[in-house]
């Protein structure tokens, strides 16, 4: 009995061995499967990647492209279309300054003689609570400080000692967050009677701002009853601006819900 108890052991562990070499191996090949199959997986997903890649090379090319031709026929557009005109240049106090700085240059390339180029004074908290004694309708400290540069500016002119024929208002600037709670409200009251001082000396106001306002200042200038393009950030934008800064055409323009059309009609 002894003897048989040792050769059914012997038996039993030689199926045990062959069952766990059968296990490994299936285990071992189905691996190998799994791992051939990932790897064809990848190697489609890497062959799909390239050619977006590659399909987004073009079209960056051909955006490159077509922007180029539309920054061209842009400076064609503008070129002396103010030529020996007087222009003041104005930023709101959080305006994109870059914005601002390709306003200025188009300006200078459509001929315009730019009078003065001023960014505004962001408002101080004790600049927007209202005033006890007002006067002239002059409700904070920030609207009078806004009323004299308007009026200064008005009074910044070349040798003719004449105001500047057009006032060019960059906005579309945002507020810092931990600015008072009332600042935008009292920001657009103090813009709005600086763009009617302008107006009512007779000067042509044209407002303007990027695609990507941090605040829309369209609103503001639709209701102070001025022309704007809401996308200077862009060379058609600004030959926009500048063909309403050379014209008498009315309107809001750009791609924003705002804008009537895309571009001034031909004058």
């Amino acid at each position: 009995m002894p003897d048989l108890r040792y050769h059914l052991i012997s038996l039993i562990s030689v199926f045990l061995a062959l069952a766990i070499g059968i296990l490994l191996g299936v285990a071992m090949a189905d691996r190998g499967v799994v791992s051939n199959r990932v790897q064809a997986e990848i190697a489609s997903i890497e062959q799909q990647l390239d050619r977006q890649q590659r399909e987004i090379d073009k079209r960056d090319d051909q955006i490159a492209e077509q922007e180029a031709m539309l920054g061209g026929m842009s400076e064609a557009m503008i070129s002396e279309s103010l030529e020996g005109s007087d222009v003041a240049l104005v930023a709101g106090p959080y305006a994109d300054t870059d914005v601002s700085g390709a306003v200025q240059n188009d300006l200078s390339e459509a001929g315009a003689n730019i009078t003065t180029f001023e960014t505004l004074d962001a408002p101080e908290p004790t600049e927007i609570t209202v005033l006890e004694n007002t006067s002239s309708g002059v409700t904070t400290r920030l609207e009078a400080n806004y009323s004299d540069d308007a009026r200064r500016i008005l009074e910044f002119t070349p040798e003719d000692g004449d105001p500047p024929e057009i006032v060019v208002f960059v906005g579309g600037g945002e507020i810092p967050d931990d600015a008072p709670r009332t600042t935008r409200e009292r920001l657009d009251e103090a813009q709005r009677k600086m763009l009617w001082i302008w107006l009512n000396a007779g000067v042509r106001v044209v407002g303007t701002e990027p695609t990507e306002a941090g605040h829309s200042d369209v609103s503001l200038f639709q209701d102070v009853g001025i022309p704007s393009v809401d996308y200077a950030d862009q060379p058609a934008g600004r030959a926009a601006l500048v063909r309403l800064g050379a014209t008498d055409t009315e309107g809001s323009y750009g791609t924003k819900d705002t804008a009537s059309e895309t571009f001034p009609p031909p004058s």
